[in-house]
């Protein structure tokens, strides 16, 4: 038996969690949200190949199979006036490469970062455009499974980006269609990476660390990351099919690196409403 107290403890709180619940799904059922309180979040999933080279530990290029996995948000920005989005991603990739020769196999990873805002440019009710620039942080690192000395490669990196974006609708075989044109490219920043010939050793133990970060920008690390998707509304989600490549490519301190990653995804699309 419970007491007349805990009793009429648990019916308030029976109460104002129903009220809690019921009164937000009603305010969001007779007024519409302001744009700034709704985020669109996208999973996309995805499998592909990898060419990678890194002549810090091979001047091999190895090929491979390539996971990947994307997450995006995009919301209205309150200040903007409806026209400025904020766009956070993050993307990660592992791979699993072999050299050409059979007798060579590397464990490839990257992780990046991207954040930043978009100026909204409508075309039409259906279709529009947006443009601005994204801070990127990324890491990685590649191990071969053959080296001896030094054998692995690790990366990081601070970079700004570039991005523009081309987005609609559109019907096709009576059903509504949605499809995502997006393209990031490097514009400046700067990255570690030891020079030729200087051993991870060196760095960490003897503390010779000159020239380990090196500026980049177009001319001496060309980057870019193409996206172009199709969405199809099933439920309150929209389940999304597509392509994403991932180009990179670095010269820096006498060595050269390039992992250029093109893989077919898949995954969906839903709406969040912040309170």
């Amino acid at each position: 038996m419970c007491s007349p107290s805990l009793a009429c403890f648990c019916r308030l709180a029976a109460a104002w969690l129903l009220l809690a619940v019921v009164l937000p799904l009603q305010a969001q059922e007779t007024d519409a949200p302001e744009p700034w309180r709704v985020s669109r979040h996208t999973w996309l999933f995805g499998a592909g190949a990898a060419n990678v080279l890194d002549t810090y530990l091979s001047p091999l290029e190895y090929t491979g199979t390539d996971l990947t996995l994307l997450h995006r948000r995009e919301r209205a920005v309150k200040w903007g006036k409806g026209k400025v989005c904020a766009l956070t991603q993050t993307l990660g990739h592992a791979a699993y490469v072999q050299s050409p020769t059979d007798d060579g196999k590397e464990w490839d990873g990257e992780l990046s970062v991207t954040s930043g805002w978009l100026y909204q440019i409508p075309l039409s009710e259906r279709w529009r455009l947006a443009a601005g620039g994204l801070g990127e942080l990324s890491t990685g690192f590649t191990y071969n499974t053959r080296g001896s000395n030094n054998p692995a490669q690790g990366r990081l990196g601070l970079s700004l980006l570039a991005t523009a974006v081309a987005e609609g609708d559109f019907s096709l075989w009576k059903q509504p269609f949605g499809a995502r044109f997006q393209v990031d490219a490097h514009l400046a920043g700067v990255q570690f990476s030891p020079e030729y010939g200087q051993s991870y050793y060196e760095i960490f133990s003897l503390g010779h660390t000159s020239g380990i970060v090196h500026p980049t920008w177009t001319g001496n690390c060309p980057t870019a990351r193409l996206e172009a998707t199709v969405s199809l509304p099933v439920g309150r989600s929209r389940w999304t099919f597509g392509y994403v490549g991932d180009i990179r490519q670095s010269r820096l301190g006498g060595l050269k690196r390039h992992a250029w990653r093109h893989c077919l995804v898949a995954g969906y699309a839903f709406r969040c409403f912040k309170l």
